[in-house]
């Protein structure tokens, strides 16, 4: 299954914002910048069931042993991390449907995944291959 996601790449654990809350007690939640980047996520994903949809080789949402590669097109030059754009993708994910959990037992290799500079058009692009057993 392939298919390419028109956003922005964005992580998850670098746009957190620490809010206190009334009993005093702070936490971490995600930015506007990432609950930005998921609304765009799920919106694609409800507006192209053609692209993304199950088939033959996956029934949605997606509960078997995968790789997930992740090609990160980002507009803007500077340090990133990975890590966090898997992260930011798998939860996006996993809340529009596609794949059950993001756990080990699901999302067992992120092989393949890379960052990659592209100022006109930012995106990523998604390959979800089965793992044999």
């Amino acid at each position: 299954m392939r298919f390419t996601i028109p956003v922005k790449p964005r992580t998850k654990k670098n746009h957190m914002q620490l809010v206190t809350l009334k009993t005093g007690r702070q936490m971490m939640l995600p930015s506007k910048a990432y609950k930005e980047f998921e609304k765009q996520v799920l919106n694609y994903v409800a507006e192209n069931p053609l692209i993304i949809k199950s088939t033959e080789e996956f029934k949605l949402p997606i509960e078997e042993k995968i790789n997930l590669k992740g090609l990160f097109y980002k507009e803007k030059d500077y340090k990133s991390d990975l890590a966090g754009y898997l992260q930011a993708l798998q939860d996006a994910l996993v809340k529009a449907g596609v794949i059950k959990d993001d756990n080990h037992k699901i999302i067992e290799t992120t092989d393949g995944s890379r960052v990659f500079l592209d100022r006109d058009n930012p995106r990523i692009e998604v390959e979800i291959t089965k793992i044999s057993v």
